[in-house]
């Protein structure tokens, strides 16, 4: 091979590092379930380590292969660019997924380490096309499928109707996302030809239509039914995939084609949209954490928590109608995906320990075992966000480009709420232990799967309150596709044109 086609291999690698790994896992966990490495019965406990090892791998090589122009490749007609939100999202996909396979266990743990590689190179890839919408069509379709091989291996008709309730969603979706790009591409006709609508109107209809996309994906109020059923109903690997990370770039890409759009007209974008918007976002936050304080089984209750977190991208939407210059509506969707990934941990760790999730028999849960004591102690950090109050600075600002003062109102006293739900889950570690509490072992302190599992959450929880500066790359603009600008660009001078000495 030529220096040049070693150069246009390795770009290619590094564009696609994630998905590669995902497609080896393929080949790899049947091996490691092979006879040959082993008995029989320790078969799903060597396609979990080798699942854990490649999640893994796909963090660790995703961060160096970066987001930079060595990582940007053409692949036929298809460019790969690489974006920062979508790296930064494959590398701390795989390292909290890794953690929460191991935590988990099971006898499908494999499996489920294999659909977050898929999901997490989903993500990578869509963040990295530059080909206007159909990104969201490819994670709509990307969530399906893990939902689908999620529900699987059990006689379960929770599962099956959980995932026919995400089908009947992403075919509500997609029509959406279809008018949004219809109307985008016509916005820039509309300014040379007068049969077109106005600019304004084709805009306002392509972030109506955006809009509803990402509010559907999310679990925004009036879907939030779907979220919760998906956190009763499936493993809490494909729950955080579907019903969090995916909609987490999906929101992304959303709110960069809004600011796009709204950045290139002139003219205000009025009508409903932004006051829906700010209704969706304040009564999806409210609904979230009033029905979480009103549950006893801690998966719904997660699932509320959910839900409030989605209300909050229904604001950072109506954000970025207003002030799409402003880069804060974009700064809480990452870390709001870490902190629902830290309760997702949380739960895992607690039904895996007790066998329920019913928090009712789980009172005194925090004083037998410590090391999950940690992992709530992180994801109220996470939730609380302080200090140094970077994530409450962006939530203050998309507030007040949103809505008004009772808009703002509203939706403090629903993050208040949601704050007061989560602690309520802590403080029930502290009253007098069930009986499926006393009967349980202690966790051993030094046992590495406790470590992990304290350094973990520790971490994550630090990331997502900003300690750390996730929310600056994941807020990086996405790189738009070549025919996103709303405007035409300026005509240059016909040839006949008259020039002035």
């Amino acid at each position: 091979m030529s220096s040049v086609e070693i150069t246009q291999t390795m770009a290619i690698v590094r564009a696609i590092f994630p998905l590669l790994v995902a497609l080896a896992s393929l080949g790899i966990l049947p091996l490691m379930r092979h006879r040959a490495f082993g008995a029989e019965k320790d078969a799903g406990d060597r396609a979990a380590r080798a699942a854990i090892s490649l999640l893994v791998l796909s963090a660790l090589g995703t961060l160096l292969a970066g987001a930079s122009y060595a990582s940007t490749a053409q692949i036929g007609q298809t460019l790969i660019d690489p974006s920062e939100p979508g790296r930064l999202m494959a590398v701390l996909g795989g390292l909290v997924f890794a953690l929460i396979v191991a935590i988990g266990e099971g006898r499908r743990a494999g499996v489920m380490g294999q659909l977050a590689l898929f999901g997490i190179a989903g993500i990578d890839s869509a963040l990295a096309l530059p080909i206007g919408l159909a990104p969201i069509a490819i994670l709509l379709f990307t969530g399906l499928a893990i939902g689908g091989v999620a529900a699987g291996g059990k006689d379960d008709p929770a599962r099956a109707r959980a995932v026919f309730r995400d089908l009947r969603t992403i075919t509500l979706l997609l029509p959406a996302v279809v008018i949004a790009e219809i109307l985008r591409s016509t916005i820039s006709l509309s300014t040379t030809d007068a049969a077109y609508a106005t600019p304004t109107s084709l805009g306002a209809g392509a972030v109506l239509a955006l809009s509803l996309a990402a509010l559907g994906a999310s679990g925004a109020f009036p879907f939030h039914n779907r979220l919760v059923r998906i956190f009763e109903s499936l493993p809490i690997v494909g729950s955080l995939m579907v019903g969090v990370w995916i909609p987490t770039a999906i929101s992304l890409i959303v709110i960069g084609e809004i600011a796009t759009i709204a950045n290139g007209i002139t003219e205000p974008i009025g009508g409903a949209v932004v006051p829906a918007l700010v209704l969706a976002g304040v009564v999806t936050i409210l609904f979230g954490a009033i029905s979480a304080l009103l549950h006893d089984d801690i998966g719904e209750i997660i699932g509320f928590l959910a839900v409030g977190n989605a209300g909050w991208i229904a604001l950072a939407a109506a954000a970025a109608v207003n002030t799409p210059a402003d880069p804060s509506s974009r700064l809480l969707a990452v870390p709001g995906a870490l902190t629902m990934s830290l309760f997702g941990l949380w739960l895992i760790a607690l039904r895996r320990r007790y066998g329920t999730t019913s928090l009712l028999a789980l009172s005194g849960w925090a004083r037998k075992t410590g090391a999950i004591m940690v992992v709530m102690i992180g994801a109220l950090i996470a939730l609380v966000a302080l200090p140094p109050g970077v994530i409450i600075g962006a939530r203050l600002t998309v507030l007040a480009n949103a809505g008004g003062p009772l808009a703002g109102l509203l939706s403090v006293i629903g993050q208040l709420a949601l704050i007061a739900a989560a602690l309520r889950l802590f403080v029930t570690g502290f009253t007098e232990q069930s009986s499926t509490v006393k009967r349980t072992q202690p966790l051993r302190a030094n046992n590495p799967l406790t470590v992990a599992l304290l350094v973990g959450a520790l971490a994550i929880g630090a990331g997502a309150a900003g300690w750390f500066s996730v929310e600056i790359g994941g807020s990086t603009p996405l790189t738009p596709p070549a025919s996103s600008s709303p405007l035409p660009p300026d005509v240059s001078p016909s040839p006949d044109a008259t020039v002035a000495p």
